[in-house]
């Protein structure tokens, strides 16, 4: 189950050269963002896969930490507040699974008219994910996963340095009300209420993580933290609620309500204070379960 939810990190460095005009390229860095999206829209077509619709808050969600990356000169998947990526799109509101590929492209300027072309920088990095090879090939399984529908994109350049996050979303589940970001252990417990979106799908069962809560890095630490990241392994399985006098081999019944496509259940907060990110897992028509929610609930 942890294997699935690594994502490693391409470092892709180019050496290219273009003339001088940044400020026409950024009016048309939101052109390029549509047209990176249609290129991976026309890759996933190759392999019978459903298109991706843009994702406007993911994009902001990839904007910002591209932006700080590009500011502060590191490159990682965690941020100066010490958060992954599932954490960040959960504080701007998300609560869909998501997977994050980030690239990177810089040069070394020969002369004083030297820097980087930023279409260029942006497609090379972009092939350079598709074509890895397993086992270390996360970027093309974020990039040809059957079960994305959404894409957020972000983009930061300077003269001499192109960063660049994709922030693939699944879509299946809507939570309602929308889930807390905060909560504190001498609450009450929490609920979360979803309704499966799609027909044809079903739930599985929810894996309820738990992780200390963030720290602030300094840049030292960051450019020595893993080039990948995952969910952390403490967890805690939620099922499916049973009839009265049925049990799970454990002797269990289930802890999550289930009527129809609706479902509901409590948040256990099993370690003390820290992170603690519910994934649902759903079934699709041929039988398949897979991560549909990252929904993350910073207790203190």
């Amino acid at each position: 189950m942890r294997q699935s939810f690594r994502i490693g990190i391409l470092v892709l460095v180019a050496f290219l050269r273009c003339a001088p005009g940044q400020g026409i390229m950024a009016r048309h860095v939101e052109t390029l963002k549509k047209e990176l999206l249609s290129q991976i829209n026309r890759d996933r077509a190759r392999y019978g896969l459903s298109p991706l619709r843009w994702d406007g808050r993911a994009s902001r969600v990839a904007e910002a930490h591209a932006r700080e990356m590009l500011r502060e000169r590191y490159f990682s998947h965690w941020d100066l507040s010490g958060r992954k990526p599932y954490q960040r799109y959960a504080l701007a509101g998300g609560t869909e699974y998501n997977a994050e590929n980030l690239g990177f492209a810089s040069c070394r300027p020969s002369g004083p008219g030297d820097h980087i072309n930023v279409r260029r920088a942006v497609f090379e990095s972009y092939r350079g994910m598709l074509a890895e090879k397993p086992p270390n090939d996360g970027h093309r399984r974020s990039i040809l996963n059957p079960h994305h529908t959404h894409v957020g994109i972000g983009l930061a350049f300077d003269a001499g340095r192109v960063y660049i996050a994709q922030l693939f979303l699944s879509r299946y589940v809507d939570f309602s009300p929308p889930p807390p970001q905060r909560a504190r252990m001498d609450e009450e417990r929490v609920y979360l209420s979803g309704r499966i979106l799609k027909k044809g799908y079903s739930l599985h069962a929810v894996l309820v993580f738990h992780e200390p809560l963030p720290e602030p890095l300094s840049l030292w630490e960051l450019d020595r933290l893993p080039r990948w990241y995952t969910l952390p392994e403490e967890k805690m399985e939620l099922r499916p609620l049973l009839p009265p006098r049925k049990r799970y081999r454990d002797g269990s019944r289930g802890k999550i309500e289930v009527e129809g496509r609706k479902f509901r259940f409590p948040i256990p907060f099993f370690n003390g204070p820290g992170v603690y990110t519910a994934v649902a897992f759903l079934k699709d028509p041929k039988g398949t379960a897979f991560p549909a929610t990252e929904v993350c609930i910073e207790v203190r």
